[in-house]
């Protein structure tokens, strides 16, 4: 199932207060009940991450920590590096279902921002600018994240194109798919301004103006 198939989106469950940061991550729903073992493994391998500052674990440490045994978790994951794929995709896939399902009649960059703004700074209070340290110390890991956020491109494209009534090969989709999570990511990293990720993400939606976000004449 690509990033765009997604069910309906509930909003991701609050982790309990009393937990440390690294284990108060959101959770996201699966996309079926199968994959509920392999998300909650990744969630909790993405805090260990956040936890530890590196990805330098052996996969003992990684298993103990998620509750598998080593056997299961090669089963679950084909690489030490795919641990943090079904978290990261889980969180994707909650934001393109808000942009799917929100009110027709709403302007797209108005939804975009909706969509985005709650997860990004959720994301930033649990400790995402060490999780994007942490992939910038490890190439086989960051190799993992941007075959996500490639695959995440082509999902938002498809979900644009739905709301814009064209074609998701068309550029504006092509074009908006890839700017909105860009814009994403740069929200992420650390700002010297003080200014929240969703307003660094709006902010980038506002310099490339309204026209990418609006339907073209036909």
């Amino acid at each position: 199932m690509s990033l765009s198939q997604t069910t309906q989106a509930d909003p991701p469950d609050a982790a309990e207060p009393s937990l440390g940061l690294a284990d108060a991550l959101p959770i996201f729903p699966p996309r079926h009940e199968r994959d509920r073992q392999a998300l909650e493994a990744s969630r909790a391998v993405v805090g260990l991450y956040l936890r530890e500052g590196t990805a330098d674990l052996s996969v003992k440490q990684l298993a103990e920590h998620a509750g598998l045994s080593e056997r299961t978790f090669y089963r679950t994951f084909p690489t030490k590096e795919d641990t943090i794929r079904p978290y990261v995709e889980a969180g994707l896939h909650y934001v393109v279902a808000q942009v799917r399902d929100a009110a027709p009649q709403l302007p797209l960059r108005e939804v975009l921002t909706r969509a985005f703004a709650a997860p990004l700074d959720a994301a930033m209070a649990h400790g995402d600018g060490v999780f994007l340290a942490v992939l910038r110390q490890n190439e086989p890991l960051r190799a993992v994240w941007l075959k996500v956020i490639t695959d995440a491109e082509v999902a938002f494209a498809e979900v644009i194109a739905g709301r814009l009534g064209g074609s998701p090969s068309s550029a504006q989709a092509r074009l908006a798919g890839a700017t909105v999570v860009t814009a994403a990511r740069l929200a992420l990293e650390p700002q010297t301004s003080g200014a929240r990720p969703s307003e660094v993400f709006e902010g980038c939606l506002d310099l490339l103006g309204p026209a990418l976000f609006e339907p073209r004449p036909s």
